[in-house]
């Protein structure tokens, strides 16, 4: 094992340690759940991963219209499980070539994963932004608070206005010949292997000039897997810390924590993903002492649990590789 990784775990089980200390990590709580509480977040991981699924088929089918949902199911499902058991960016790794395997234009499905990604974390900005009225109020901003009522609907237009300003600007350049040409042309000159590898990707990516429809579903299917993680969060807290919380709350904690994971802390981000949103679930709710951390842990536990049958398809896809290859 890397120095690195030894890193990473040992600040895992520290912040773990804090947690317990503080009693914002109780485990007892894991033994105190409900079957059917577990069912119904299964269930909502269930949908998560179809709809993740399904925003992922919308990019693929762009670059090769011969793979069929049924495999991005799959591949999708495998890339899950193995995020979640090997704590890293393997999971999208290993999706990509299991899906691109012996099928042309693999740089294209693999920018359809990039650029999947790419689309979710710009929709947790979109909620983010959206949420800042919110987020200030709950954090008590004397100033802000003085100016919330006579302008909380003109921050909202603007904002509204100006993402869809961005949008279109962004269909335009999507679709302008022109544009395309001059950006490629000017990074032709360059015979860099980087910049090679750059061309290519942004030549792939006009290939969605003719399909910014699927980009747009793709958008409404990142929301509205945010806002069902949330969903998720939400039933766990109701049924555990037995308070009624708001959903904005662990929608805007469960967004935080998500654009955090972007930064590899600690394998899996386990500890750091669970005090973050201990700690944003505490300002977002008057500084109510609660084990936050508890909910984020049960739902990352009940999540490998539904995970754990995508293992099974990661070595039953070894074992007939194998086979064909025999």
């Amino acid at each position: 094992m890397s120095i690195k990784n030894t890193l990473k775990i040992i600040i895992s089980i520290i912040i773990i340690y804090f947690l317990v200390t503080y009693n914002s990590l109780d485990f007892n709580r894991i033994f105190d759940l409900s079957l059917f509480l577990v069912l119904n977040i299964i269930f909502l991981c269930l949908i998560i991963m179809i709809l993740g699924s399904l925003k992922w088929f919308l990019l693929l089918k762009v670059q090769n219209k011969k793979i069929s949902f049924l495999r991005t199911l799959e591949s999708y499902y495998l890339g899950y499980a193995l995020s979640y058991y090997l704590f890293g960016v393997a999971g999208d790794v290993v999706k990509t070539v299991y899906i691109a395997k012996n099928r042309s234009n693999k740089t294209g499905i693999a920018l359809s994963v990039i650029l999947d990604r790419a689309v979710g974390l710009m929709c947790m900005g979109i909620i983010i932004l959206y949420s800042v009225p919110v987020i200030l109020q709950n954090l008590n901003i004397n100033s802000f608070l003085s100016i919330y009522d006579s302008n909380i609907y003109l921050y909202y237009g603007l904002l509204t206005f100006l993402i869809f300003s961005l949008f279109l600007l962004g269909k335009i350049i999507l679709n302008s010949k022109r544009i395309e040409d001059l950006i490629l042309r000017s990074l032709k000159k360059y015979k860099n292997k980087v910049i090679k590898m750059l061309v290519k990707t942004i030549d792939i990516f006009f290939t969605y000039k003719k399909n910014s429809l699927n980009i747009f579903f793709n958008i409404l299917l990142s929301i509205s897997i945010q806002i069902i993680i949330a969903i998720a969060l939400y039933l766990i807290a109701l049924k555990t810390l037995m308070v009624d919380l708001s959903l904005i709350s662990h929608t805007i904690s469960s967004v935080c924590v998500q654009i955090l994971s972007i930064i590899p802390i600690s394998p899996g981000n386990i500890g750091v993903g669970e005090a973050a949103f201990s700690q944003i679930m505490y300002y977002m709710n008057s500084k109510a002492l609660l084990d936050f951390a508890s909910v984020y842990f049960i739902y990352r536990l009940i999540n490998m649990i539904f995970a754990l049958p995508g293992m099974f398809v990661y070595f039953f896809s070894i074992k007939r590789d194998l086979a064909d290859e025999k």
